[in-house]
Order: structure tokens, then sequence, then C-alpha cells
């Protein structure tokens, strides 16, 4: 039989009371004791699964945001499509600009690089939703590691000479 209203809003206050406890420093025996638990088995459980319950409301919210983001951004190519697509004129003075030789009007690419441009930047966004870019990877360079690079060449280098000069002396 399900848990009635009254019975489940007891039960979340108490693992809120629990939650709280226990962030305060309590230990799982002094949370069973002042909130009722059975032992403190039952309580670590208890606020345990009020901690999953509540990552996965947060997850469930963020999923729907995403989605609802993704939504907008689906609108937003569809215009920027239309954009593309549509043929685009030269208008100069509020004259429509005719080509002298075949008495045609210009075409205008305006309209179509800022609707391309419109649709990368859409791509990008959605990309980053849907987290499928590749992460940028970062080499740090240390001033240690500079220095023990620079004596170990040091290193090399007096080896080098000391190695000329035995062989120039030898000879």
């Amino acid at each position: 039989m399900p848990a009635s209203k009254a019975q489940r809003a007891k039960t979340a206050e108490r693992r809120k009371q629990a939650i709280e406890m226990r962030l305060g420093g309590a230990s799982f025996d002094d949370i069973a004791d002042k909130l009722g638990y059975s032992d403190r088995a039952a309580a670590h459980k208890d606020i345990t699964r009020a901690l999953e319950t509540h990552v996965a409301e947060m997850h469930q919210g963020v999923e729907v945001l995403r989605e609802t983001e993704l939504q907008r951004l689906d609108v937003l190519w569809a215009d920027a499509w239309a954009v593309l697509k549509r043929e685009h004129i030269t208008v100069s003075h509020g004259r429509v600009v005719y080509d002298d030789s075949t008495g045609e009007p210009i075409a205008d690419p305006g309209p179509v690089l800022q609707a391309i441009n419109t649709l990368l930047k859409i791509q990008e966004r959605r990309a980053k939703y849907l987290g499928l870019d590749a992460p940028t990877r970062v080499e740090a360079i240390t001033i240690d590691a500079i220095d023990d690079a620079i004596a170990k060449l040091a290193a090399e280098l007096e080896a080098d000479q000391v190695g000329e000069a035995a062989g120039a002396s030898g000879a």
C-alpha cells in the first residue's frame, strides 16, 4: 500500500533533518537516536536514499533543460537555414542593383554568409550541450622542469667538451 501524503511529508522532513545533522558533523548513531531510526545503518540508508533521489531529480531537471535548449536551437537552425536558402539580391539606396551585361539582379552574398556564420554558431552550441567536442589538452611546463632540462643539457655539453679535450690530447 503506497504511503499517504502525510507519511511522505513526514519522511521527507526526517530525511531533511538527517541530512542537515550529517552536514553539521553528527554521527549516524546520533542521527538514529535523535530522529528515531532503528539503528545507525537505517539512518545511513535513509540519508543515502535521500541523496540518491536528490541527485536523480537534479539530473532529470538538467536533462529537461538541455532538451528545451536543444529544441530552441532547432527553431533557430530552421530560421537561419531558411535565410541561407532564400534568394538575396543587392539593394543600394533603396533600389535593386542589376548586372549591366545580363539585366539580372545581382545576388547579395551578405545574408548568406551571415546565415552560414549563425548556423555554425548554433552547431557549436549544440555540440557543447551534447558534449561532442573533444576536451582540449593542455600541457603545463613548470620552471622546475625548465631548470632540469637546462641542467641536463649543460651536463651533456660538458661531457661532450671533456670527451673532445681527451680526444685532442690523446692524438
